[in-house]
């Protein structure tokens, strides 16, 4: 497959996705569809720009120590103009909650040949940095053809990705000659990238950028008001389930209610459960409504009477989750049970909390962590699964030796595996020298 045909299927995908893809931009208003077709804001032309691109919140949140060593390696942040790129609609309003004030956030361009040469010519890139991966063809190759070096940072390729690249791999060759570097994040990612075709002299495993993640200095406050206007309090244990996925939320449910139900001591606990897409918020409502047990929306959450009463709460806000952590005896990841999502596990163990993913959890870093972290087996009907669930909640909220052991696997993991933004850093220094040098 070339170019050519690439680029017709994207016009086909365009054609058939029409309806999704206006709802998708509306949500982002008029700002939006501006930038999604290649218009963002022109920026000025007097410092060098660099461009990081993320998918998502996690993304964007992984970003942090990496542009701090970036401005620390270039004498300062004041030394080029840095822009942010997502496609999501939470992942922007992460972006402009945490770097407004150092950053242009855009939505990054369709990959549409005229679409992403409007964009390279009013933010004029001289360097473009990738996290994890998303590998666009027109992007790339306009990039390419502009002298604009752009790397793959943090990059990973699943199972999945990489038996669907396989069957396009000539092309998948030609796309991933593009990047200047592919800094991956295992041997296995690595593996992956040469089979489908890239240099092996531009491949190279540094890890996840994620490890080095650490909480924000003003998380602390942020806590603190979270748990006064939840009621939440360390004598009631509180189980956080992340991200979740549809479906996941009555298996979480169920598996609360029969944790309540078979140990007295856990009668306290509470539950709260944080959608990942914000268009659900609606229709998990709606399922905490028609159950038993009293619950409450963070939005709506005025009434102290109603909060305190509350088992389980629905949180309804972006870029709240991560301090939520902070005060969880145990954390369910959602996209584990009944999707392959990956979710960010270091975000709640950096922050203390007991982890649990589902079967269905898929990471080719797993090996590195697996012993931080409670995996539940397969079960095939979902009240086996919701026992084997509550199973694993009442082990980790009623055995301190266990919970012991998981923090000290943490501690020994974080130790061994945190400095992916220093290797990334001296993989990237000859090219910001260069980059900075043109100007």
């Amino acid at each position: 497959m070339g170019y050519a045909l690439y680029n017709l299927l994207l016009l086909l995908a365009t054609v058939f996705l029409l309806p999704y893809l206006i709802v998708a931009i509306a949500r982002g208003g008029r700002r939006g569809w501006r930038e999604r077709l290649g218009s963002p804001p022109s920026l000025p032309q007097e410092k060098p720009v660099l461009w990081i691109h993320g998918v998502s919140v996690g993304e964007i949140l992984a970003a942090e120590p990496l542009i701090e060593a970036l401005a620390a390696a270039v004498e300062g942040p004041s030394a080029f103009q840095l822009v942010l790129s997502t496609v999501t609609e939470t992942g922007q309003q992460i972006a402009r909650r945490r770097y407004a004030t150092k950053a242009r956030i855009v939505y990054f361009p369709f990959d549409w040949p005229l679409s992403v040469a409007r964009a390279l010519k009013r933010l004029h890139p001289s360097l473009v940095l990738i996290l994890e991966t998303e590998i666009w063809p027109n992007f790339l190759r306009q990039c390419a053809r502009r002298n604009i070096p752009v790397l793959l940072v943090s990059g990973r390729l699943s199972d999945r990705s990489f038996r669907r690249y396989r069957w396009v791999r000539p092309f998948m060759r030609r796309v991933l000659e593009n990047f200047r570097l592919l800094l991956l994040q295992s041997e296995e990612d690595a593996r992956r990238m040469r089979e489908l075709g890239a240099p092996g002299e531009r491949v190279h495993v540094v890890g996840n950028v994620k490890w080095d993640a650490r909480p924000p200095a003003d998380e602390a406050t942020r806590v603190e008001e979270l748990a006064r206007s939840l009621g939440l309090s360390t004598d009631r244990p509180l189980i956080v389930a992340g991200s979740t996925a549809p479906g996941e939320e009555a298996l979480i449910l169920r598996a609360f209610e029969i944790l309540k139900a078979e140990h007295a001591r856990l009668r306290s606990a509470r539950l709260l459960i944080a959608p990942r897409r914000p268009e659900r918020f609606d229709e998990v409502e709606d399922l905490l409504r028609a159950s038993t047990v009293p619950s409450v929306r963070r939005t709506r959450a005025t009434n102290r009477e109603e909060v305190e009463r509350a088992e389980v709460i629905l949180l309804d806000t972006i870029g709240e989750l991560a301090a939520v952590y902070r005060l969880a005896h145990v954390a369910v990841i959602g996209g584990s049970f009944y999707a392959s999502l990956a979710h960010n596990v270091i975000e709640p163990l950096v922050r203390g909390a007991r982890v649990i993913v589902g079967p269905r959890y898929s990471d080719p870093n797993f090996p590195a962590y697996e012993a931080c972290v409670w995996r539940i087996p397969a079960q095939a009907p979902p009240e086996a699964l919701a026992r084997a669930l509550a199973h694993a909640l009442g082990q980790l909220l009623l055995e301190e030796d266990l919970r012991a052991r998981l923090h000290e696997a943490t501690c020994r993991f974080l130790a061994q595996h945190r400095g992916t933004t220093e290797r990334i850093l001296a993989h990237l220094k000859p090219i910001l020298a260069e980059v900075m040098g043109k100007r």
